[in-house]
């Protein structure tokens, strides 16, 4: 089971800040802070909801400016990796606020990261069905048999078809897949590494690039995705 990311809102009981995290709690694991909360509380890839008050180094910084420009000496810091600058005005503070929030934490649809995967690796139309209902349910597939069953073909189709496109193995496939989603949530939906992760399928980086290494010296396209990853 894959851990999301937790949204720590900074701010006093009672205030907007406090509302935002009650609106938070039913969807996501969210949690009010009257001080900057400690950094063991504070798990890599969470999101960190505090005015112009960063927390830089271990979770995803948001930024609110509110109805004013954001100071210049901001300016550096608001352009960081991690840091999001949400453009809510004080007078649309909830439902958008908590929507930008809520995109942060829970990533776009299965379908939109089936979209990012095909757009990146054209080739992959090929077995669009494949790709879709990996991305759909990345945590349910596991084994060839796996993605045979969630996209409804038989086994020897799909290991036909991904030998079509140069996969020696159907495990190179999902490898390639889960890449190309991870690479493209970080680099065009701009998530948390975490959130990305947990979003293609994956949760142990080290274990993935290691799996996909020994892939890609059989399968070709695998080491296209693992080079694109490798600047993420």
């Amino acid at each position: 089971m894959h851990l999301i990311a937790t949204v720590h809102v900074l701010g006093p009981t009672g205030s907007s800040a406090a509302a935002l995290c009650r609106g938070l709690k039913a969807k996501v694991d969210a949690r009010l802070w009257t001080a900057i909360p400690p950094a063991h509380e504070v798990r890599p890839g969470d999101l960190v909801v505090r005015g112009l008050q960063p927390l830089l180094g271990r979770a995803t910084l948001c930024l609110i400016p509110g109805d004013t420009p954001i100071s210049p000496q901001w300016l550096d810091i608001a352009s960081q990796p991690g840091v999001q600058v949400l453009s809510a005005s004080s007078r649309r503070l909830g439902d958008m606020l908590a929507t930008e929030l809520l995109r942060l934490v829970q990533g776009p649809s299965g379908r939109r990261v089936a979209d990012l995967v095909l757009n990146a690796e054209p080739a992959l139309r090929f077995v669009q069905p494949l790709v879709e209902a990996l991305c759909q349910d990345p945590w349910s597939i596991r084994r060839p048999r796996d993605l045979a069953l969630q996209s409804r073909a038989p086994l020897d189709a799909v290991r036909r078809q991904c030998a079509e496109l140069g996969f020696n193995r159907i495990e190179h496939f999902i490898i390639c897949v889960r890449l190309l989603a991870y690479t493209e949530l970080v680099a065009t939906e701009h998530l948390p590494l975490r959130t990305a992760r947990a979003l293609a399928g994956f949760g142990d980086p080290s274990n993935m690039r290691r799996h996909a290494r020994r892939a890609a010296l059989r399968s070709p396209m695998v080491g296209r995705a693992l080079l694109q990853s490798a600047r993420h």
